[in-house]
């Protein structure tokens, strides 16, 4: 799906600014609430941290969830369904696999994507590579500067979980 399909069902409701390619968040008190996005203390750190080095340029980072129950030290109040992002790609992963077939094939579509936004433009565009669940990062790129959204451009809460993924050992 192109990002402006995934806005498309906006646009159609009236809650796409035109003028701007943004989608309006004033509206969303009027819907359900989105699921909120949970993502680990560490992970947010360090992307923050990447969103902060690329400046000027923008980042897009593939990110992917682990069950809060296989998380070491997880809070007890979250559902041990609940998927927390804990990973993220690296964006060069499987450039020279996409240099031959045109297509992304060396990384997986992931849960989440995070894109940061130099000019500190806080709304998911048109032109923003879309998944389930979107953070987006303005300067100063520091935690209270990252606004989660679903595929809609619909605000989501972002969670913030003091815990860690389990270690992950490639067998012999």
């Amino acid at each position: 799906m192109s990002p402006v399909d995934g806005l498309a069902d906006d646009a159609v409701n009236g809650t796409k600014d035109a003028t701007a390619g943004e989608v309006d968040t004033e509206h969303d008190a009027t819907r359900d609430d989105p699921a909120p996005v949970h993502i680990t203390v560490d992970l947010l750190a360090l992307l923050c941290e990447r969103a902060a080095d690329a400046d000027p340029e923008a980042e897009n980072v593939v990110l992917d969830a682990t069950p809060a129950g296989e998380l070491i030290d997880a809070p007890t109040d979250i559902d041990p369904a609940t998927p927390v992002l804990t990973h993220f790609y690296f964006p060069s992963a499987g450039g020279s696999v996409s240099a031959v077939f045109g297509m992304d094939l060396g990384r997986p579509a992931g849960r989440a994507r995070f894109l940061s936004h130099p000019r500190g433009d806080r709304h998911l565009t048109e032109e923003d590579d879309l998944a389930a669940a979107v953070l987006v990062a303005v300067p100063p790129y520091e935690r209270e500067n990252v606004i989660a959204y679903d595929r809609r451009g619909r605000r989501r809460e972002l969670v913030v979980v003091d815990a860690e993924p389990p270690e992950e050992r490639v067998e012999e």
